[in-house]
């Protein structure tokens, strides 16, 4: 099945329940809305356009439910999406966009003044068309849309046809074009479903970027009978009193997110009793501000792992599994990132590719139907990360076990110092857990001596000071010398990644002067 498929199934069954809410812009749309405005985007690609099946279309817009929806259309009209982070700096989408080979660029207004210079940078495009409203850069959508509903028949579909193409994250070096399959991604949305553990009729709130995690979400939620509310950004109050005002079931942020709505003054203003599930994800939770969220918007809170190239859950990790019979937190539980979803075989391999027993550290590897088609274009780096027949993470876990894995690191962040591997993410959760501090990354900087030596460098929370001897003793007590960091810095921020991942090679590079 397609994502069009899901969505129009949900419209024939509920056409006029409440599909989509824009707060900002005080829109709401039912299912019978909502499924015309796709299936017209549907048309005009086919029709009016004249594309062909397999064409590729990128969306080019802020959180905004008519952007979901053209998505829909290019699902319905068979051809490929390409989402274009509107947070990225403008270069990179044109790059991206030229990489791609897109055929068609649909742009909301809010980027009209951007649009001439991506024609310059990307001049392959073929047709510009803008999403909301009149453009001088490219066709209104809607003055191409026919009169009256329409309905558009896909035909037969191929299951290995490529639907979506997804850049990665570039968090530890250039992205990748991440092929999906309509069967991956059919295969995400019942993952997501069974892993995630989506009850019917959810109200879920999209506030990181729609062309991220967030949004791939939202088929799964559609395909419950949901109405998915968009906030255009994250700001810790609004995403407070929207919970609240909105009866939210469900959202996803990053943990940084997660943080900055804690440590806000009106936290404890609201009511959160709808929510059902509070997905964290993107990078790990520190456990002590797991039990804060816990003790601030109750056992709903929820960690899910996966990536750009598995999809996700891979794993899932619900509040109720980290706490013992008596209500206390089981650390080992906290510290994990859960156990395995139904529809996916997660294991630990080492590195000649023998699958590890219990408590022994190694590379965890990804076998299921989720998993992507392969890098675009790439195929020496897709034969590279599909060793020994599973997918690779370069994450580094244990499992115990009741087969509950804890990433110790990504590969590629592990710090050797004085011979030994250290894995900062331990580090981490013991500052992280300090009541001084807002967020922290751990990184290897040189050192003549031990090759490499600690370094944290730490956002504190506001009005708070903390000395570097006090983070360096605390590290030393709980972890030992070796883990303890050498050195401490204080910034007023880290840099973090559209998605609100913190860029650990921009802090190295500051130190090094070189790309990571």
């Amino acid at each position: 099945m397609r994502v069009a498929d899901y969505f129009d199934r949900t419209a024939s069954i509920n056409p006029q329940q409440e599909a989509f809410v824009d707060i900002d812009l005080d829109r709401r749309l039912s299912y019978q809305d909502a499924r015309n405005f796709a299936h017209q985007v549907a048309v005009v690609l086919t029709e009016k356009l004249g594309l062909a099946a397999g064409s590729k279309v990128a969306v080019y817009s802020p959180n905004d439910s008519l952007a979901f929806l053209a998505i829909v259309g290019v699902s319905r009209a068979d051809m490929v999406w390409l989402p274009l982070n509107f947070r990225n700096a403008l270069a990179t989408n044109a790059q991206l966009l030229s990489f791609f080979g897109a055929d068609v660029l649909i742009f909301h207004s809010q980027f009209e003044d951007s649009i001439a210079e991506i024609k310059s940078l990307a001049p392959d495009i073929k047709h510009f068309l803008c999403l909301d409203g009149d453009s001088s850069q490219g066709d209104s959508l809607r003055s191409l849309f026919s009169d009256g509903p329409v309905s558009y028949d896909s035909g037969p579909e191929d299951p290995m046809a490529t639907t979506w193409m997804l850049a990665t994250g570039g968090t530890t070096g250039p992205s990748k074009g991440v092929e999906h399959s309509h069967h991956s991604v059919e295969a995400t949305i019942n993952l997501q479903i069974l892993g995630a553990v989506i009850s019917p009729n959810p109200r879920y709130l999209v506030i990181a970027p729609m062309t991220h995690a967030a949004g791939y979400m939202i088929p799964a939620f559609v395909a419950r009978n949901g109405t998915v509310v968009v906030l255009p950004e994250f700001e810790a109050g609004r995403v407070l009193e929207t919970i609240e005002a909105e009866k939210i079931t469900h959202l996803f942020l990053p943990p940084a997110a997660l943080y900055g709505m804690l440590d806000h003054p009106d936290a404890a203003k609201y009511d959160y009793s709808s929510l059902q599930a509070f997905y964290i994800g993107a990078a790990p939770t520190a456990p002590e501000r797991y039990k804060e969220a816990v003790a601030r918007f109750g056992p709903c809170i929820t960690e899910i792992y996966g990536q750009t190239e598995t999809m996700f859950p891979l794993l899932y990790k619900s509040t109720a599994e980290c706490l013992d019979d008596k209500g206390a937190f089981r650390e080992s539980v906290l510290r994990s990132a859960g156990r395995v979803c139904p529809g996916c075989r997660v294991e630990i391999m080492s590195e000649d590719g023998q699958l590890l027993g219990p408590n022994e550290p190694g590379e965890i590897v990804v076998r299921g139907s989720s998993v992507m088609k392969g890098y675009y274009t790439n195929p020496e780096a897709t034969a590279e990360v599909s060793r020994h027949g599973w997918h690779h993470t370069t994450d580094v876990g244990v499992k115990d076990e009741e087969g509950y894995i804890t990433i110790v690191d990504r590969i590629k962040d592990m710090i050797i110092s004085g011979g030994f591997n250290i894995y900062p993410v331990e580090i981490e959760n013991v500052i992280n857990g300090m009541a001084e501090v807002q967020n922290c990354a751990v990184i290897g900087v040189p050192d003549s001596k031990w090759g490499e030596a600690i370094k944290a460098v730490i956002v504190l929370q506001e009005g708070s000071s903390l000395e570097a001897e006090s983070v360096m003793a605390l590290c030393k007590e709980k972890l030992g010398s070796m883990k303890a960091p050498k050195s401490v810095e204080f910034w007023d921020a880290l840099p973090l990644s559209p998605v609100g991942k913190i860029l650990k090679r921009e802090i190295r590079d500051r130190f090094t002067g070189q790309t990571s």
